[in-house]
C-alpha cells in the first residue's frame, strides 16, 4: 500500500483528536472525584456539627423548679442570734431608703414595692408589701429581652449594738435553674464602695412559697460602724422568664444590745448592760424574774460602774476590765407591801460567762 501525504494526515488528524478526548476524560474523571470527595467531607462535616448541637443543648438544657409548700404562719426573719435589730419592713409601701440600680435593660426597673400582689398576699413575711423583681401585671419577670437590677439599702448604723452581728430577710423565689437567673445577696462595710458575696441561689430556696434566711456576719462586720446590703437579680438572657421572679421583706440587720455580762459564780444571776447608753437587764435565774432599765455608766481607769437610782430600784453594779472580775446588787422595792428585794452577783472571773441562766 502506498501511503500518500494526504493519507497521512488524517491519520495524524485523527490521533491528535483522540489523544485530546483521552485527555479531557482524565481531567474529567479527576473533577468528579473531588466534587465527590468535597460532598463527602462536607456531609461529615454538617453531621459532626449538628451532634455538636445536640449535645450542647442538652448540656444547657432549660428548667424551672417545683413549687413548694405554702407557710402556715406569718414569719419574721429570723436574726441569727437573739439580739437587736433594725427591720426594714417596707409598709404602706415605702421604700425605706431602698434604691435600685439597673444594671441591664434599661430604662425598666424590675424591683419596686408591691402591694399584696403576685403571692405578696401568702402567708410568710409581714403582709402586704414586699419589694419584688417582677411585673406586677403577668406576676413574671418576662421583658422579652435579659434584665437585671441591684436592690441597695441605705447605710443601716451598728452604733450602740455589738457582736455578734447578723443579717435576716423573708423572701419568695421562684425562677429559673441552673447557671441561669442569678441571684445574689451582698454586704459592704465601706459605704459600698466594695461590696462581698454572702448569698447565692444555691443557699435560697427557689419554690415559689415564703421563707426566711439569716446569717451571721460578724467577721465580716469586724470595725465598720454601718453596712449596706445589696440583692442582685439577673436573668442572664430573655429565655424561661415566665415564673414569679423574687420577692424580699422584713429585711434586718442585728448586732447584741449589750456589751458587758456579769454572772454569779453559784446562783447564776445575769446582769447585761451597753456600756454607751446604760441600758440594761438584769435576770434572776431561779425565778426568771426580769428587770430592765437604763442606768449611768462612768469610767475610771480598769474600772466602770452603772448605777441607777429611782423610785422603786436602785442598782449599783461594778466591773474591772483589768482582773475581768464584777459584782452588782439590785433592790427592787414590791407594791404594795414596799418590801425590797435584794439580788446579788459576784462574778470572779467575767471571761467564762455564758449569760444564760443555768
Amino acid at each position: 500500500m502506498i501511503t500518500t501525504p494526504a493519507n497521512r494526515s488524517k491519520s495524524l488528524a485523527g490521533l491528535e483528536i483522540a489523544f485530546v478526548a483521552l485527555l479531557c476524560w482524565v481531567l474529567l474523571s479527576n473533577i468528579m472525584t473531588d466534587s465527590t470527595s468535597n460532598s463527602v467531607q462536607a456531609s461529615d462535616q454538617k453531621s459532626a456539627e449538628q451532634k455538636a448541637a445536640r449535645k450542647e443543648k442538652r448540656s444547657q438544657k432549660r428548667w424551672a423548679p417545683t413549687e413548694g409548700i405554702p407557710q402556715s404562719t406569718d414569719v419574721v426573719a429570723g436574726a441569727g442570734t437573739a439580739n437587736a435589730c433594725q427591720t426594714f419592713d417596707f409598709a404602706g409601701g415605702a421604700t425605706q431608703g431602698f434604691t435600685v440600680v439597673p444594671v441591664f435593660g434599661t430604662p425598666l426597673n424590675l424591683w419596686h414595692v408591691t402591694n399584696n400582689l403576685c403571692r405578696a398576699q401568702l402567708l410568710g413575711h409581714s403582709t402586704p408589701y414586699t419589694f419584688y423583681y417582677g411585673q406586677d401585671i403577668s406576676c413574671n419577670y418576662d421583658t422579652g429581652a435579659r434584665n437585671a437590677a441591684n436592690l441597695i439599702s441605705p447605710p443601716i448604723s451598728l452604733t450602740g449594738i455589738f457582736p455578734p452581728f447578723s443579717i435576716g430577710f423573708n423572701y419568695l423565689l421562684f425562677v429559673e435553674g441552673g447557671g441561669f437567673d442569678t441571684t445574689f445577696v451582698d454586704i459592704s462595710t465601706n459605704n459600698g464602695a466594695t461590696w462581698t458575696q454572702i448569698l447565692s441561689k444555691a443557699n435560697l430556696i427557689n419554690d415559689n412559697q415564703w421563707h426566711n434566711r439569716s446569717l451571721n456576719v460578724t467577721a465580716l462586720v469586724g470595725a465598720a460602724t454601718s453596712v449596706r446590703l445589696r440583692f442582685r437579680f439577673d436573668t442572664i438572657d430573655n429565655i424561661a422568664n415566665a415564673t414569679t421572679g423574687w420577692h424580699v421583706d422584713d429585711v434586718q440587720v442585728c448586732g447584741a444590745p449589750f456589751n458587758f455580762c456579769l454572772q454569779d459564780d453559784s446562783n447564776g444571776n445575769i446582769l447585761q448592760f451597753n456600756s454607751l447608753t446604760g441600758a440594761y437587764q438584769f435576770t434572776q435565774c431561779s425565778t426568771g424574774a426580769i428587770f430592765t432599765g437604763t442606768g449611768t455608766v462612768t469610767a475610771s481607769g480598769c474600772n466602770l460602774s452603772l448605777n441607777q437610782n429611782i423610785t422603786n430600784r436602785k442598782l449599783q453594779a461594778t466591773v474591772n476590765t483589768c482582773t475581768n472580775t464584777g459584782s452588782a446588787l439590785l433592790s427592787v422595792k414590791v407594791p404594795p407591801s414596799r418590801i425590797t428585794n435584794f439580788y446579788t452577783i459576784s462574778d470572779s472571773n467575767t471571761t467564762n460567762n455564758t449569760c444564760t441562766c443555768p
